[in-house]
């Protein structure tokens, strides 16, 4: 759920920030098969690390009650734990936390793999005792999970005791761009509900122009229970990501029973991979603020029994949806940076048990639950090569704005003022996903709004504008999307997508179409994202482009949809999306490649 927050302005020096740059060690992959996982069992990244049933686990009793106590009246500021330097827990003990465990500026939390950490929240006593990690802006955090010991930071409540909101969260604050207005200054963005812990003012804040920031490494992470609510319709995420950077890593994190939203990213362009949504209350992934990083292999799963109870309320209501993307709040046309974070490989499993339909639901679990991607306010995510299953409605376009985002050229003659294709250069991307039950979702019988497929709304003509994108958006050729290829029956297309399940198994089935469809080279994003091992060689034996370079912007002479630069090794150390050129300042000397409209040229830093 997203509440306002304290804005910033996004342009320096009157340019936009809309670069991205990458991790040194991340690569999008293409694959054959749509979804998370492949057929092949040995390939299947779920297992070993995950735990689907953590309310009846026997987690041991924690027996270091010290080292993260932020409650301690000792303590400079009571209700907080600041790590100003190198703090490195021991795996062989089980921590507890309480307060604030605060990482700032030039500290490190350094956490080994095993390691468990149980926290409880507590609203009533003096001070609160919120019971969360914060990671500031200049803190490190690093999480050393492996898929046989993974990191845990669960609830301190006894097994079958433990509930959503049990406990905080982990936040981290980085010093990435992001598109929050505020005067002249964005350092002044705080995260909803920070604002008012009393005896910390200046906690959570994010924002910057460093894309390049580094915040750590976190991998094989397990977060449970958390996402408790700082004060009424104000909780806080399993994971929050404020504006942090692609320096950072990403890589194996499960939330589950989280009090809010799974995964919310404020900006930023940090990249991930392999990221599990486990029945969540709000979103499964929420994009706002211009976030423009990659993620690629990720799992989202509703139960029907757990939804956003402000889903009632005349004003602040929020649905539960699979991916929920903003812009920004108000859906400014020119706010930048935009929201254009591409998610690929992602396999989401709705409300909708398999072999049921929409209306056999009860009415609470209806009006709870609504799409598996909600896009509004002006956002141009891009949701490509993933599988979704089981919802009220598929894909919601939310306004003229997000209209105008998908470049139909049939629905922009119907947009007021009318928008020529020509000149769209923004763009949402749905392409290449298989959708499984929309005989058996949610078509409007009092107006014309929502098909199964697609919804439109808070657009006016919304009837015309739906025909016209639904054709558009289950699209033609290679870049189509699969619409309901086999039943929404068990064992048609996955082994055992259900909820109910503690063993759940999100591989295709034998000859399932899940198994194929993946396309990258088609798409006109993607296809600057990716490269071949041939294509490195080939451009290493001509430059083609302004070389040297020091430092500054490589100017391309047009907008484009994306780019993408590769360092030798064929890794993408940089990206970027609606731009007409790259900023390379972070990136250290030497020889690299940028890849503009299917093309691999040649550049040096020196």
């Amino acid at each position: 759920m997203k509440q306002a927050l304290l804005p910033v302005l996004t342009f320096i020096n009157s340019v936009y920030l809309y670069q991205v740059s990458a991790q040194t060690d991340f690569k999008l992959e293409q694959t054959a098969y749509v979804g998370a996982l492949s057929d092949d069992p040995y390939a299947d990244w779920t297992l070993g690390w995950t735990n689907f049933d953590p309310n009846n686990t026997a987690y041991p009793d924690p027996d270091d009650i010290t080292t993260l106590d932020g409650m301690s009246p000792s303590n400079p500021v009571p209700g907080e734990l600041n790590i100003t330097t190198s703090l490195t827990l021991d795996a062989g003990k089980v921590y507890l936390l309480s307060g604030l465990i605060v990482v700032r500026d030039g500290g490190e939390l350094n956490i080994p793999a095993g390691t468990v950490i149980r926290a409880l929240a507590d609203l009533n006593s003096t001070p609160k005792n919120y019971a969360s990690i914060v990671v500031e802006r200049g803190g490190i955090i690093n999480v050393a999970g492996s898929d046989d010991e993974p990191v845990v930071f669960t609830s301190a409540n006894a097994a079958g005791n433990r509930h959503r909101g049990d406990w905080g969260g982990l936040l981290i604050a980085g010093q990435s761009t992001h598109n929050l207005l505020n005067g002249t200054d964005n350092n002044n963005v705080q995260m909803e509900g920070f604002n008012n812990v009393t005896f910390d003012a200046t906690l959570a804040r994010f924002g910057g122009t460093n894309t390049a920031d580094n915040s750590g490494t976190i991998r094989f992470l397990r977060i449970e229970f958390g996402g408790v609510a700082f004060e009424t319709n104000k909780e806080i995420n399993g994971f929050t990501l404020g504006a942090v950077g692609s320096g950072t890593i990403v890589d194996h994190v499960q939330v589950s029973y989280s009090g809010d939203d799974s995964f919310e990213w404020f900006g930023g362009t940090v990249n991930s991979k392999h990221l599990i949504a486990w029945k969540g209350t709000d979103d499964d992934f929420d994009t706002d603020n211009g976030y423009s990083g990659l993620s690629q292999f990720g799992i989202g799963v509703r139960d029907s029994s757990l939804y956003d109870l402000s889903y009632t309320l005349p004003s602040g209501s929020s649905t539960s949806e699979g991916f929920e993307s903003d812009n920004e709040a108000t859906g400014t046309a020119n706010v930048r940076p935009y929201t254009s974070g591409v998610f690929s490989n992602f396999t989401m499993v709705g409300p909708v048990p398999v072999g049921s339909k929409y209306s056999e639901m009860n009415s609470t679990t209806k009006a709870a639950f609504r799409r598996g991607a909600r896009i509004r306010r002006n956002s141009s995510l891009r949701i490509v090569n993933s599988l979704m299953m089981g919802y009220r409605n598929f894909l919601m376009i939310d306004g003229d704005s997000c209209v105008r985002n998908t470049n139909c050229a049939d629905a922009l003659l119907l947009v007021t003022p009318s928008t020529p294709v020509d000149i769209v250069t923004k763009q949402i991307s749905f392409a290449n996903n298989l959708i499984c039950n929309t005989a058996a979702a949610f078509t409007s019988t009092t107006d014309t709004t929502a098909n199964g497929f697609l919804e439109v709304a808070r657009a006016s003509g919304s009837a015309a504008k739906l025909a016209a994108l639904t054709t558009c958006l289950k699209g033609s050729g290679s870049l189509a999307n699969n619409v309901d290829p086999v039943p929404f029956t068990p064992g048609a297309l996955l082994i055992n997508p259900l909820a109910a399940s503690t063993t759940p198994n999100f591989r295709p089935v034998g000859d399932s179409p899940a198994s194929s469809g993946a396309n990258f080279l088609d798409n006109p994003i993607l296809v600057n994202l990716v490269t071949a091992s041939e294509e490195i060689e080939e451009a290493k034996m001509a430059p083609v482009y302004p070389n040297p370079i020091t430092n500054g912007d490589l100017n391309f002479g047009r907008e484009v949809l994306s780019y993408g630069i590769f360092n030798i090794s064929g890794e993408l150390v940089g990206h970027g999306f609606n731009t007409d050129h790259a900023n390379i300042n972070g990136l250290v000397p030497g020889l690299y490649f940028i890849k503009l409209e299917g093309k691999v040229q040649k550049f040096i830093i020196q």
